[in-house]
């Protein structure tokens, strides 16, 4: 077996084991990143097996329009695979759009041009070079900046270089007069030399990301209350902690303690699984209500808190009303149309500075009241001073309602 053959069958078998290992990491995940590389690794394999076969093929034209078409796929759906991933609301059509036009290019144009020369070996290679590169933008502009992300860009990077000087390479020392002929020249053993050193190191460091956000998604999963979808208790004050501590000094939050009124009562007449209906049914209102801009979490049982930043005492009563008319409203299959499950609440507006677990302390104490008061009702704590406030006492608030 020549050189030139084996490290066509050591390309293969990496391509396929990466392919494989991508699969087996996301296979129960929703992280769509490991089935996009999955399939670029199985395309990039798809390539290095019409080089292995070229002298079974009659067609010189057709073995160079294969073989280029197959890396031109295999690095299109790596590159849409970072953009789904990094820049999830960017389109990847133009990707698509620019990987068939250069196949369709390649047998019509850039096959005919004198082989060897450079102007044939950068037609051939920087389409390649082009979307290793934009690879490389994508993960720049859209990731965190992580070690594992600079990883990936760095090895991208150089995989856009090495494309280019593939094409100067070729035209110094020769690739052959034809495709089959790639096999037998130096060309070759350093063209599949360096493809494969790079696509070892391009498998592993995206199978270090595929790992990063399997783990991170198995995190947040963990960080989920599983009937609800609301953040849990430990989850939900980390979280809560960090944001206001990011909030500016002069801007209100609001936090708002969610109890669903005579919850036991529903448990104990219609089952567990009503309750359990109606807990997920609430959560899910609190979730859409509070937005991208806020927290929800499920505190314990059938109370829930929810922290909404830049959140004043009209924004926090227009939020609280909306939740009562929903759940007013609200119906379900377990629990007969008669009995309307209502909430109570209470609110305690904060600033960065106070703990999280003192201004959840003060509006449970508020939601105390409204629960003594009848239920079905909110009620606000005490502010606590800020810059240029006053300290509002409860009495006032409660004259405001």
């Amino acid at each position: 077996m020549g050189n030139a053959t084996f490290l066509l069958v050591f390309n293969f078998s990496i391509g396929l084991s990466f392919a494989t290992a991508f699969l087996a990491l996301t296979w129960r995940s929703n992280v769509g990143l490991g089935r996009w590389f999955a399939a670029g690794f199985l395309a990039a394999a798809s390539t290095v097996a019409v080089e292995a076969f070229a002298f079974a093929i009659p067609s010189v034209r057709l073995v160079s329009a294969l073989s280029f078409g197959s890396l031109m796929l295999a690095l299109t759906l790596i590159t849409c695979g970072l953009v789904r991933h990094y820049l999830p609301q960017a389109r990847i059509r133009w990707l698509l759009a620019l990987c068939a036009l250069a196949i369709i290019a390649n047998p019509l144009v850039v096959f005919d041009l004198p082989r060897g020369e450079l102007l044939q070996g950068l037609a051939y290679q920087l389409p390649f070079a082009a979307l290793t590169a934009i690879a490389v933008v994508i993960i720049l502009i859209g990731s965190r900046r992580r070690s594992i992300d600079l990883a990936a860009a760095a090895v991208l990077g150089a995989s856009s270089a090495q494309f280019v000087l593939k094409a100067v390479v070729s035209a110094l020392h020769g690739s052959g007069p034809g495709v089959r002929d790639y096999l037998l020249s130096g060309y070759a053993h350093y063209s599949q030399t360096a493809g494969g050193v790079l696509s070892l190191l391009l498998g592993l460091v995206l199978v270090g990301l595929v790992v990063t956000e399997v783990m991170a998604e198995a995190s947040r999963r963990l960080q989920r209350d599983a009937l609800s979808g609301a953040l849990n208790r430990a989850a939900f004050i980390e979280q809560a902690s960090e944001l206001l501590r990011h909030t500016p000094l002069s801007v209100q939050s609001s936090v708002i303690m969610c109890d669903l009124d005579h919850f036991k009562s529903i448990n104990d007449r219609f089952g567990h699984a009503a309750g359990d209906e109606v807990i997920r049914a609430f959560g899910e209102t609190l979730i859409e209500l509070t937005g991208e801009g806020g927290l929800c979490g499920r505190i314990g049982g059938e109370e829930f808190c929810v922290l909404l930043t830049d959140c004043s005492i009209a924004a926090a009563r227009i939020y609280v009303d909306a939740i009562r008319q929903l759940q007013a409203m609200a119906r379900y299959d377990l629990v007969p149309h008669d009995v309307v499950v209502t909430a109570s609440f209470g609110v305690a507006i904060t600033r960065r500075g106070e703990p999280i677990d003192a201004a959840m302390r003060r509006a449970d104490l508020a939601l105390y009241e409204a629960k003594a008061g009848g239920r079905d009702a909110y009620r606000f704590a005490s502010l606590v001073a800020g810059p240029g406030d006053e300290v509002i006492s409860r009495g006032a608030l409660k004259r405001e309602m």
